[in-house]
């Protein structure tokens, strides 16, 4: 038994790595035409194309597993391997739990994609665009994560702190305001549980607590307030940028953001969301080596179109992105549970692939 599986792992990592290399030089020619065609010089083409492959990777790999399951039961079929492979007592359910186990690579080489090279192409993204600002950026250089996953940045006379931008209320939660003196001390500490956008770069702070004479060598003096109008040099649209520093977050780091938003009731839909579909995306690698696995049920070369196969699965391919797309795009409008958006279609295709099996296991 240990002979047949080494040749449906031969089969199918040889054709895994076949489909990668095609594929790999198909998008990199393609991208690298596209910046010449721009009129980039050569350095910012290959800029470009380092940090748009590891996005480019988040498709393909789904892609390169379906294909490399697909080609290697097809190879087998053409030299009837299949046949004496099913026929010297190797199930279909060994195959299965094979291809099973091989998928995991892929998943595994996902996982590091969109949990590690993404963010960090995310993050050589933003510091480019902070070099390259015409406006001496202004905020975005400025702004950071720090460990606790409060977002800092610094503006005139003053910097602060936030722990989340709410877009649809325009509010900002758990903020700190940190006014500077003229020698560069800490004069005085505005704190304050929310901050709601009024206009004209107004802020509404309530539930105050200030610390004054921060910098003096008076004794400190503590006031609370209600609710407080105060001028900040930042708009609603300001407070956006800062947050796309969150997409520089690792998979964990960004799972750790979200449990303590969690604890502060601000509505986290959204980077659940982002959280979630890295583990599906990582999951729909699975089910993509999987499914093409549907045709050792009809071993026989000559009674099995390998033209059709191609066609039912590249069929597969384009409805599943297309529900898959639609699904997490109610789920971050907020029609749908963040869960429901991310993993609901890879359960159902995940259903449909068990019900195959079952339905073809004795046959």
């Amino acid at each position: 038994m240990f002979l047949l599986s080494k040749i449906i792992a031969k089969s199918w990592f040889k054709s895994l790595i076949a489909c990668l290399v095609i594929l790999f030089l198909l998008i990199t020619v393609g991208d690298i035409i596209n910046g010449y065609l721009r009129g980039w010089e050569t350095k910012r083409v290959f800029f470009e194309y380092s940090l748009k492959l590891p996005f480019l990777m988040g498709k393909l790999l789904p892609i390169c597993a379906l294909l490399s399951t697909l080609f290697s039961i097809n190879g087998l079929k053409t030299h009837s391997e299949l046949i004496a492979i099913l026929a010297a007592g190797y199930s279909a359910k060994k195959i299965y739990r094979l291809i099973l186990l091989f998928s995991f690579t892929i998943a595994f080489l996902q996982f590091i994609n969109v949990g590690y090279l993404q963010p960090y192409s995310n993050k050589i993204k933003n510091s480019n665009k902070e070099q390259s600002s015409s406006d001496d950026s202004r905020y975005l250089a400025r702004s950071k994560i720090g460990n606790s996953g409060i977002l800092w940045y610094k503006s005139k006379g003053y910097f602060s702190s936030f722990a989340l931008f709410d877009r649809k209320s325009q509010e900002l939660k758990d903020l700190s305001i940190y006014y500077l003196s003229e020698d560069g001390l800490v004069e005085s500490i505005f704190k304050s549980k929310t901050a709601k956008y009024d206009s004209n770069n107004l802020w509404i702070l309530k539930d105050l607590e200030i610390f004054q004479n921060l910098s003096d060598k008076k004794f400190p003096v503590v006031k609370k307030e209600k609710e407080l109008l105060v001028s900040l040099e930042e708009k609603p649209s300001d407070f956006v940028q800062f947050e796309s520093d969150i997409t520089t977050l690792n998979i964990f780091k960004l799972a750790s953001f979200i449990n303590r938003l969690k604890s502060t009731g601000i509505n986290y839909t959204e980077y659940e969301i982002m959280l979630l579909e890295k583990i599906s995306n990582c999951i729909i690698c699975v089910i993509f080596s999987l499914f093409p696995l549907i045709s050792i049920f009809n071993p026989n070369r000559r009674s099995s179109s390998f033209g059709k196969s191609i066609v039912l699965t590249l069929s597969f391919t384009i409805v599943f992105w297309g529900v898959y797309s639609a699904s997490v795009s109610l789920g971050s409008s907020g029609k749908i549970p963040p869960i429901l958006a991310t993993m609901g279609i890879p359960f159902i295709f995940s259903l449909f692939i068990g019900k195959t099996y079952f339905k073809n296991k004795k046959l």
